[in-house]
């Protein structure tokens, strides 16, 4: 039986424990970039763990179920040291029961957690995942955001450069043709669930609720004032004048006016403008004598619930937008360290881009170097285990082997594997494609600019040959019965010969 008494002193213990390791955590030098995403993963996991033994603290005093009440009245009552001696019965015949079992108590676990946090060459494990372009949240990797954006329609076509700077200016965005897609509101949906996730990932202790509710608060005023950029409110366009139906006697009369006549008359009168030109005539012709309060409901325009879930939508869209334009200022940092990273891979040839993605950043990864690297004087790529292949087969493979491609701005690709590999690649076809010439499968295994261009002369020259020419091509028959050319036919003729 546990003391309820015994269960608050240890929850209390447990929370100032807590709060002690948390300020030993927040103080701690971090030496690297991992440390410091590291160290506020720990953070968030001793505050979500501080909350939760408050939440059983609260529930306990609160004592809904009395047995608090019961076990202070036992305590403090005239028979308190009965009690005792029977709580006292009870702990020593749970010993007797288990004579071998350990009790683990808060000191102990507390006392490895801060000799863990106070350990400044501890190895820093990965605590959250990240993917490679992310480099363990130094850097966004919007590739995924950056397709589904290049596929709306009515969007400029950019690169990924210009995409990074620009990816939150959504007022730039036609928002009839655009933003009122599925696809749009797909596209915004991801931007922000990916913008979240990365702050979870390295920013847990940021309080995004609070965020999100001031700029919702903020993009409901402007938007509804009609001042926000990209949502401003469109102008009416009701045109028309209202008809005199005194001169008329029935609907048909008022089909001579035409159609579009009809249509600014309704619209005028503020009801629905569609259908043909005896519906409208019907339609116009019914007013005739009624107040607007009289009439049926279905002839009235009835557009005011499409319009106000429409804005509804519009205003989702908005607070989305401004959300995402909010995590892209607190993001700011990590913004600028991705476009340095996409300009500095940009301007890398493929091999060093290779050789930085094998190995972490000196300056700020030093301590987590592997010392216990294998030897690899011959630089040979390394298998499944994590060491060098046999240099049989490196060679074997044809990695030994380096090919180079002029068309490709001189690259080199190890091994024939990779050579074949690479004329289908995109280094290879926009190579073909600023020579002006298709890149298709007459020119497979070319890599010079010259030959590659003697060959398209050449094919062109065949194709002009193998058109249709009617001074060759076209037969004659002479009266004799003999086949001949246009050009001799033409010839014997001029001579008299036929």
């Amino acid at each position: 039986m546990d003391s309820c008494l015994e269960t608050i002193r240890n929850l209390h213990e447990e929370r100032e424990r807590l709060i002690d390791s948390t300020i030993k955590e927040r103080i701690a030098e971090k030496l690297t970039h991992k440390a410091k995403v590291n160290s506020e993963q720990r953070v968030k996991k001793f505050v979500d763990r501080y909350y939760e033994v408050s939440s059983e603290l609260a529930k306990l005093y609160r004592d809904e179920d009395g047995a608090k009440s019961m076990e202070t009245d036992a305590v403090s009552g005239p028979n308190e040291f009965a009690e005792f001696y029977s709580r006292l019965k009870v702990v020593k015949d749970a010993h007797r029961r288990n004579p071998d079992e350990l009790a683990e108590p808060l000191t102990v676990e507390f006392q490895k957690i801060n000799e863990e946090i106070q350990n400044p060459e501890r190895a820093e494990p990965d605590m959250v995942e990240f993917s490679d372009e992310e480099a363990y949240g130094r850097f966004l990797d919007l590739h995924a955001q950056f397709d589904k954006f290049i596929n709306l329609k009515n969007v400029k076509r950019v690169d990924y450069m210009t995409y990074l700077l620009n990816f939150e200016k959504f007022s730039e965005i036609p928002k009839n043709s655009t933003k009122k897609t599925g696809a749009y509101r797909e596209y915004i949906g991801s931007l922000k669930e990916y913008l979240v996730s990365f702050m979870h990932r390295t920013r847990p202790l940021h309080d995004l609720d609070t965020v999100f509710a001031e700029v919702d608060a903020t993009v409901k005023r402007a938007f509804e004032s009609g001042s926000l950029a990209g949502w401003e409110a469109e102008k009416s366009q009701t045109t028309g004048a209202a008809v005199d139906l005194s001169p008329y006697n029935s609907s048909e009369e008022l089909e001579g006016l035409g159609l579009e006549r009809l249509k600014g008359a309704l619209m005028a009168l503020g009801l629905k403008c569609g259908g043909t030109l005896k519906e409208r005539a019907e339609r116009l012709f019914a007013t005739k004598g009624h107040k607007l309060s009289d009439l049926e409901k279905a002839a009235m325009a009835s557009n005011n619930t499409e319009q106000e879930k429409q804005k509804a939508k519009n205003l989702v869209l908005a607070q989305t937008e401004g959300h995402i334009q909010a995590l892209a200022e607190i993001l700011g940092e990590e913004r600028a360290g991705t476009r340095e990273n996409v300009e500095r891979k940009q301007a890398r040839s493929a091999g060093e881009v290779e050789e930085e993605e094998e190995e972490e950043p000196i300056i700020e990864e030093e301590e987590e170097i592997d010392e216990s690297a294998p030897y690899n004087p011959k630089n040979l790529p390394l298998g499944w285990d994590g060491k060098p292949i046999p240099y049989w087969l490196y060679k074997l493979h044809g990695l030994n082997l380096s090919y180079s491609c002029e068309i490709c701005g001189n690259q080199t690709y190890k091994g024939p594997k990779a050579f074949q590999k690479h004329f289908n690649e995109w280094r290879h076809s926009h190579g073909m494609r600023c020579l002006g010439i298709p890149n298709t499968s007459h020119f497979a295994n070319i890599t010079k600019i010259k030959d590659a261009l003697d060959l398209w002369n050449k094919l062109k020259t065949e194709k002009e040959m193998a058109k249709w020419n009617p001074d060759i091509d076209e037969e004659y028959e002479d009266s004799s019965g003999n086949v001949v050319t246009r050009k001799m036919y033409e010839d014997l003729k001029r001579q008299g010969l036929l």
